[in-house]
């Protein structure tokens, strides 16, 4: 523990808020952008974060270990080397030897993020008093429990996040800004804890901008309302959750489709056998610095099943933090770099949507807040006049609408890049060669009118060999854009000056998704010698 803290470098008297952080248990993603963002930010001056270390209730064996394989972890000490902000672990937050600490640090707003319940020797030093976020609505649901857990219990429409000052009393304080999350049709505990995240997180942090602009002034609560709900079991946690779940399954067309247990298992000893061959492979491809890279497709990422396509939240998300933890996500234009350049050191990743769905929100607000890159091929036609898509309409998924022209353009100012996906999703194998290149180029300009600038990147929508990727539509995808891509799977060797770009379908699982990142295209494909899909990258595109 640091006694002292270490006089900052920054100038303390050029007005900037002075805050300190109260935090415990280890530093999880969110609240790594979250204390990053607060560190960079021009208007605060973070003088540390006290990380209390105190005793809690140890969790049995099996949760502490499903609990690390879902929650990525990163350290405080990283942080404090990146940032220079200076991190202070303290083994009881409310002994006098860190209490003096706090004061040394003399903040004026002191900010809580997780950990016990404070006593008020240690919220009331900051000048200004400490801010807590809840997340839930007050005074109705008040205390502790999973994100949405009593919300759902009671049937409610949606869940509240609530950033307000902490008070001896629990959660009761003056509230300094609340903000609502509908509670879609399928929302989980896990979804729901995602959403709450990345909105509290924003939310958070304009109320700590807005305090600093000296806009401190909380909202009483009337606490004869709502009430104060003490946490439910875990065992109550899971039958609510295998409710949730089960219910998600039947309403879900995508979940209903899902392989056996049986399957799953037969799946993975056929991998099992195979890794071997796969790993020999990937390590030669490393070391000639042939390493390939994936590029997987996604269409619609919602807790509304909205189509046979759709993906709930909190397993995109899933699959996200797998890549995220393992590999180089890498931005389509930073792919086609690598590709195109004929070396690449690193097996990694581009993430890609097709289509160009509304109901994509919580997804976008996901890889914006985390900064990880993605790609939107949208077919333009339906953005502008915001007609549903042909192929949800003859399934009967009238709810599965286009975005905006608005929705595109907020992409590319949120540094995503915006690809075509023809007007109307055409099936350019069945267009006449002059049909094809009419669609093609207006395309091109109707993009380039509502993002004002012209797309680069054009998927074929349907995207197979010799179905609608042929002699004929090729060249003239290549004739309107410097690179096109298909979607019939394969994975993507570097080559100077490639053009053409393999992606497979997004997985159904985070299993499927890391049998894919080591190069399992299927057990008979791989003894065949598809492993890492070489067969496929020998193929012509059409």
């Amino acid at each position: 523990m640091k006694l002292e803290p270490a006089l900052p470098s920054r100038n303390l008297t050029d007005g900037r808020l002075k805050v300190v952080v109260f935090t415990s248990g280890p530093l999880i993603p969110v609240n790594s952008v979250f204390l990053e963002r607060l560190s960079k930010d021009p208007l605060l001056d973070l003088r540390g974060i006290i990380v209390d270390e105190y005793r809690r209730p140890r969790k049995n064996l099996a949760q502490r270990v499903l609990k690390s394989l879902r929650e990525a972890q990163e350290s405080y000490e990283a942080f404090e080397k990146s940032t220079g902000v200076p991190v202070y672990r303290v083994a009881d937050i409310h002994s006098e030897q860190s209490l003096k600490l706090i004061r040394s640090l003399a903040p004026q707003l002191g900010v809580i993020l997780g950990g016990r319940i404070l006593r008020d020797t240690v919220i009331s030093i900051p000048e200004y008093g400490t801010l807590n976020i809840h997340k839930r609505k007050v005074p109705e649901y008040r205390g502790g429990g999973p994100v949405g857990y009593w919300e759902l219990l009671a049937g409610e429409s949606s869940i509240g996040v609530t950033i307000h000052y902490a008070i001896p009393r629990v959660d009761a304080g003056p509230v300094l800004a609340q903000a609502t999350i509908p509670i879609e049709e399928c929302d989980t505990l896990e979804s729901l804890q995602i959403k709450a995240d990345i909105l509290g997180a924003q939310l958070y942090h304009d109320a700590i901008r807005r305090a600093a602009s000296g806009l401190r002034q909380g909202a009483p609560q009337d606490t004869s309302r709502g009430k104060t709900f003490r946490a439910p079991s875990e065992f109550k946690i899971w039958r609510l959750q295998r409710a949730l779940k089960k219910k998600a399954a039947e309403r879900w067309p995508s979940q209903q489709s899902r392989p056996s247990v049986v399957v799953q298992i037969r799946m993975l000893v056929q991998y099992a056998l195979i890794l071997p061959l796969l790993l020999y492979y990937r390590n030669r491809f490393t070391k000639q610095r042939q390493a390939p890279i994936s590029m997987f497709f996604y269409h619609v990422v919602s807790n509304s099943p909205l189509n046979h396509l759709c993906m709930p939240l909190e397993g995109f998300v899933t699959q996200v933090e797998f890549l995220r933890r393992y590999y180089k996500v890498l931005s389509l234009p930073e792919a086609v770099e690598r590709i195109r350049s004929g070396r690449n050191d690193e097996i990694a990743v581009s993430l890609t949507f097709d289509d160009g769905y509304k109901d994509n929100t919580w997804a976008i607000e996901y890889l914006k807040y985390y900064g990880v890159p993605a790609s939107f091929f949208v077919s333009i036609g339906h953005v502008l006049d915001r007609r549903a898509f042909e192929h949800d309409r003859r399934l009967g998924f009238e709810n599965a609408v286009p975005m905006t022209a608005e929705d595109v353009r907020s992409l590319v100012s949120g540094g995503f890049v915006v690809g075509s996906h023809g007007i109307y999703h055409e099936d350019l194998g069945g267009l006449d060669p002059a049909a094809t290149d009419r669609v093609l180029r207006e395309s091109r300009e109707l993009i380039e009118q509502v993002c004002g600038q012209a797309p680069e990147h054009f998927s074929f929508p349907k995207g197979q060999r010799k179905a609608q990727i042929t002699p004929k539509s090729f060249p003239l995808a290549k004739k309107h854009y410097r690179y096109v891509y298909s979607a019939y799977g394969g994975y993507n060797f570097p080559c100077k000056g490639k053009s053409h770009f393999l992606r497979m379908p997004s997985p159904s699982d985070v299993l499927e998704l890391a049998m894919a990142m080591d190069g399992y295209c299927g057990f008979r494909q791989s003894v065949a010698g598809n492993a890492w899909g070489l067969a496929i990258d020998r193929l012509p595109p059409y």
